[in-house]
């Protein structure tokens, strides 16, 4: 790890969220991502070989006689980690080891989803979530494409066994391909959910926090507004936890926000309005936090059954359309 360097790009995809830094290896093409201040996830390929290193700041090259690694910013909230095998490999699954994967939750998304690049993708979360985290995603690790000199196409399957990530080529496909080949995942840096919806209607959606420090008095609540077939405002609530369930209501003077895309409102974002806490959360307490609204639509990725949500029909999911901090 001597070679890994603080030389880094950072994205940030608007001035309420959490910006992801991208930090690249001086000479190996080792890549680490990180938000919140704090210790991330890095990413080692299992090259010994070395390297020669070109590019410039959008776009850097690790050059390698077996494999090369680029690293493309795409400029949309995301950038895009290249793969290239320049001669046929021993294996048809490619692994990069995970630094810092037991810290993470890495839930793995259905294959029945309509979008190619979220079947079988992950969404990377912290376990814990932490207040003034936000939604606690620290990435989305879109399903590969795989590309021969030819342009002849195919998907790669990701997995994640321990603290690996592999990437595994149809071997058939492979067999046949003329190199170099290009294998080619996009990591996404936003901290919504991947998917959209379901929508409800009166309903108070709430997600559970570690409280890091004493919160009392007036907080900031965001919500993320995306949906031109939502309306009306929305309000944020917090309440007390009790045996991992809400329990008694801590917030008042909750003003709304305004959840629609519309003329009044045209831009996709973050949008922001006040609470008071009453009483106190003490350091190391749970908390429930959301909002409700007359009609409001999420945006979720979907998890496993230690995610605790309150989705009506049994849809377990990760909600993460709203967050707050202490003002």
């Amino acid at each position: 790890m001597g070679n890994y360097s603080t030389r880094g790009v950072t994205f940030r995809q608007s001035k309420n969220d959490f910006p992801l830094t991208v930090t690249l290896g001086e000479k190996n093409p080792v890549w680490g991502l990180s938000r919140w201040g704090g210790e991330g996830l890095r990413f080692l390929p299992s090259d010994d070989e070395g390297f020669l290193l070109r590019g410039n700041k959008r776009q850097l090259l690790y050059k390698g006689r077996r494999r090369s690694h680029r690293f493309t910013i795409l400029g949309d909230g995301a950038f895009e980690y290249d793969c290239i095998l320049e001669r046929e490999p021993e294996s048809n699954t490619i692994i990069l080891n995970l630094e810092g994967a037991e810290k993470y939750d890495f839930f793995r998304q259905p294959d029945y989803v309509p979008d190619n690049f979220l079947k079988g993708s992950y969404a990377v979360y912290k376990k814990e979530t932490l207040v003034g985290e936000g939604t606690g995603k620290l990435c989305h690790i879109h399903r590969p494409e795989i590309i021969d000199s030819r342009g002849r196409r195919c998907w790669g399957d990701l997995s994640i066994v321990g603290n690996e990530l592999r990437i595994t080529i149809p071997e058939k496909w492979l067999s046949e391909a003329k190199y170099p080949v290009i294998v080619d995942p996009v990591v996404g840096s936003m901290t919504i959910g991947s998917l959209s919806g379901p929508t409800f209607y009166d309903t108070r959606i709430l997600t559970r926090y570690l409280v890091t420090e004493k919160i009392t008095g007036l907080c900031n609540a965001y919500i993320y507004c995306s949906d031109m077939f939502s309306n009306g405002s929305s309000f944020p609530y917090l309440y007390t936890d009790n045996n991992n369930l809400p329990n008694i209501k801590k917030s008042s003077v909750e003003r709304d926000i305004s959840i629609g895309v519309n003329m009044n409102y045209p831009n996709v974002e973050w949008r922001t309005n006040t609470f008071r806490v009453d009483d106190t959360l003490q350091k190391g307490s749970y908390i429930w936090f959301g909002f409700s609204a007359r009609t409001q639509s999420t945006r979720y990725d979907m998890a496993d059954n230690k995610t605790i949500t309150l989705i009506r029909n049994n849809v377990t999911s990760r909600v993460i359309s709203s967050y707050f901090y202490k003002k």
